[in-house]
């Protein structure tokens, strides 16, 4: 299914889509758009406490953004953001 749509602060539209997927599959990033593709537990996504808001400069001037730590990678901004919708959204049909 679909998530609530999301615009980014660089302008970008973003339309998250939600699936399950075969555990066998196998990503494979676009060099272009993504450096790295892992896996995070969804019970870690899900748990209010890992997620923090941080201040960041942007474009010159201070910005508040989302940001969950998981060992070795930051998931912030906008990718952040998206998490917690679908946090959001399950925790309705919970």
């Amino acid at each position: 299914g679909y998530l609530d749509p999301f615009l980014t602060v660089s302008g970008f539209r973003v339309i998250p889509v939600v699936a399950v997927i075969d555990p066998a599959f196998v990503a494979v990033p676009q060099p272009d758009e993504v450096a790295e593709v892992f896996e995070v537990p969804l019970a870690y996504l899900m748990d209010p406490d890992n997620l923090r808001s941080v201040e960041l400069e942007f474009r010159g001037r201070p910005r508040r953004v989302l940001e969950y730590d998981w060992p070795g990678h930051r998931i912030w901004g906008a990718t952040a953001a998206i998490l917690l919708n679908l946090r959001r959204r399950l925790e309705q049909v919970a």
